[in-house]
């Protein structure tokens, strides 16, 4: 699947080779979370399209590239630049560097993701936001998690060792440690959820 833009998270950089990697090298425009830009400039050689953030981990920005400034800090820089990249009207955005170092950030980039509607990739799986309807092709076995943070969510599911058909969420992570039966698992949900699929 293309993206209108990557956004680059200040978290563990991806592994060369990897989904996420992959994802920033044959990206179109990275957009990058105040100082990942220069993480990303050592490896890859070149600088990012935009830099968005408060800006206290960047410093100077070079010459060629934007640089948004945006100074609130009643939300993270993730978000800053997912909001900025639909700003511009791109609309499909994924983002990697989310996870590693520390897992508060992790835990508040994975429910701004929910809210966000943006997907998230690692080195390790995928979260991904969703609401009505969600497909996707996976080997038989894959582990595949749930979360629901609204307990009046209603799911049904094909595709999966547990069936979701019927589950009352007392908790959101009461779906999670499944696993696919089958190549194609589908998920619906009456209100906002992620899944995680592994890699």
């Amino acid at each position: 699947m293309s993206f209108d833009a990557v956004i680059l998270a200040n978290g563990e950089f991806p592994k060369r080779g990897g989904a996420a990697w992959e994802l920033l090298a044959d990206a179109k425009r990275v957009v990058a979370c105040d100082g990942a830009a220069k993480t990303f400039r050592r490896r890859f050689g070149r600088w990012p399209t935009a830099v968005v953030g408060d800006m206290d981990s960047m410093g100077r920005v070079p010459e060629g590239v934007e640089a948004v400034r945006v100074p609130d800090q009643d939300t993270n820089d993730l978000e800053k630049a997912a909001r900025w990249c639909r700003a511009r009207g791109w609309k499909k955005l994924v983002a990697v560097g989310a996870s590693g170092k520390r897992e508060d950030h992790l835990i508040g980039n994975v429910f701004r993701a929910l809210d966000l509607g943006l997907e998230l990739v690692s080195d390790f799986g995928r979260f991904m936001p969703f609401l009505g309807r969600v497909s996707f092709r996976v080997a038989k076995g894959t582990p595949v998690s749930v979360f629901a943070p609204d307990r009046a969510a209603r799911m049904t599911s094909k595709g999966l060792e547990w069936p979701l058909d019927g589950v009352k969420f007392a908790n959101l992570y009461c779906a999670t440690l499944n696993r696919a039966s089958a190549s194609r698992v589908s998920i619906t949900s009456s209100k906002p959820a992620l899944v995680y699929i592994a890699s």
